[in-house]
């Protein structure tokens, strides 16, 4: 049976993200965080899962991006992120994709899930129980309440205690429901 997966903010080969993210980046030297991540991802995906990823992928040019594409098992589906340029300019690379969007819903296990790369205070369905599923801040949390889960390799809410996991959709579904349903009516005013 295929599983399904998330992920975010991987920025393989970004040569400086351990100064940005050093409690979870371990490894200053970026080549071999590549290859922890790589080995993580075979260790937990087999080919026939799903992975959706929240953007900002690689921090390299095109030819490195497809050999570890190569490398990375399982059906995935990209949300772009602000630092996907690679991705955006070569078609190859886009095409190792099975999807490509700035912004995406999917129902996984009978649960509405909207994905994309930055918090959002809203989206839709959520006065119905659906999750935002977010990436970009990193090791923060949004702060817009309600069914949010931040899915980035950093993030402090679904920290696994394996430096660069992957979240199986039970376990980012089951940290979703343990918040309350924020409603579109009685917001907060900023």
């Amino acid at each position: 049976m295929s599983r399904v997966f998330f992920t975010s903010d991987n920025h393989f080969s970004h040569k400086n993200i351990h100064n940005f993210c050093p409690t979870t980046r371990p490894d200053a030297d970026w080549n071999v965080m590549d290859q922890k991540m790589i080995l993580q991802w075979q260790n937990q995906v087999r080919q026939e899962d799903t992975v959706y990823m929240l953007g900002d992928v690689f921090f390299c040019d095109s030819a490195r991006a497809i050999s570890i594409m190569e490398r990375l098992p399982g059906h995935k589906h990209l949300v772009y992120g602000n630092h996907d340029k690679a991705i955006r300019s070569n078609a190859t690379l886009r095409g190792m994709f099975e999807s490509v969007a700035e912004y995406k819903e999917v129902k996984v296990n009978k649960q509405d899930l909207v994905l994309f790369h930055y918090p959002i205070y809203e989206w839709n369905k959520m006065h119905h129980g659906a999750i935002n599923l977010y990436g970009h801040i990193h090791n923060e949390l949004s702060e817009a309440g309600g069914r949010t889960v931040n899915v980035c390799v950093d993030s402090p809410e679904m920290n696994t205690g394996v430096p660069y996991a992957l979240y199986s959709a039970e376990d980012v579904i089951a940290h979703a429901l343990k918040y309350e349903i924020r409603g579109h009516h009685n917001k907060k005013v900023l």
